[in-house]
């Protein structure tokens, strides 16, 4: 559903990557799974970049630390969009040009796929200019080969 990202502040406040349309899932007293452990959202805040949230029993920064750049879970799901995908759909996906996608990461402009290429590990924005086709029924992407884009930085 989303991803923590690092802490803000001295009271338990943490980045959140999260598509907005899923922000919902984030009100206060919503429960979220962390780590196989439930939290409930005590507070939920917009930010330059996004957003960020406090999770009751979180009220401190290192007790978010103890959070910090995991994944979150609902038990329930949206109904997705065309063009949209769940990050746990599209790892493993063959990648046609070679390789397989091991990894996506959320930022806020846009996310990434992490493409393992023998042993070259590289991102690419998970944009439709880049990525074209995305078959989960056939387990495959395709990407446009750019330069210097699929080399390790």
């Amino acid at each position: 559903m989303a991803r923590l990202g690092r802490p803000h502040g001295l009271d338990g406040f943490l980045g959140l990557y999260v598509d907005p349309s899923d922000v919902t899932h984030f009100e206060v007293g919503s429960p979220v799974m962390i780590q196989d452990q439930e939290y409930l959202v005590r507070e939920l805040r917009k930010s330059d970049r996004g957003y960020q949230v406090a999770f009751a029993g979180v009220v401190d920064r290192p007790g978010a630390e103890l959070i910090r750049n995991q994944d979150v879970f609902v038990s329930q799901r949206r109904e997705l969009g065309d063009g949209e995908f769940w990050p746990t759909d599209l790892i493993g996906l063959e990648v046609r040009t070679g390789g397989k996608v091991i990894g996506v990461e959320h930022g806020p402009a846009q996310d990434r796929l992490v493409i393992e290429r023998g042993e070259v590990v590289f991102e690419i924005p998970f944009v439709e200019d880049l990525v074209p086709v995305v078959d989960i029924k056939a387990g495959f992407v395709e990407i446009v080969e750019i330069e210097g884009l699929s080399e390790p930085s």
